[in-house]
């Protein structure tokens, strides 16, 4: 189990890392955007027309991403990403069917690691937790 944990930790790590990276930097990456549906189009479109999401996402995942690969905070960080992940999923799922296959893919990944740190998440499901 160890070395899967590790195999998948690193295989998220570098694709948040690399996703992210290719956002700030396409012209170093040359990774091209599938063809999207009018429905992508038009999310994608809105989220770009806030100004600021796409480069804030971005961060994120590239942070988390090194925070995974360093194997620093990583239980902390697959929780970041999750959400993200999720999107990613139900994006190709629902709005871009040619990313199927990456979007399973992460969402797999931070699934399988979320229950491989399951032990460090036990404060957080605490019924009625007490203030300090």
């Amino acid at each position: 189990m160890k070395i899967a944990v590790l195999i998948a930790r690193i295989l998220l790590g570098l694709i948040f890392v690399v996703f992210g990276l290719n956002f700030f930097f396409p012209q170093v990456l040359h990774m091209a955007q599938p063809p999207m549906s009018k429905e992508a189009s038009a999310f994608a479109g809105g989220l770009w027309g806030s100004g600021y999401f796409f480069q804030y996402l971005k961060v994120i995942e590239i942070v988390s991403g090194l925070f995974l690969l360093v194997n620093r905070y990583t239980a902390f960080f697959l929780l970041v990403l999750l959400p993200i992940s999720v999107n990613v999923f139900l994006f190709h799922t629902m709005l871009a069917p040619a990313g199927i296959p990456v979007g399973v893919a992460v969402l797999a990944l931070n699934i399988f690691l979320c229950i491989g740190y399951i032990k460090y998440y036990a404060g957080v499901f605490t019924a009625k937790p007490t203030a300090s």
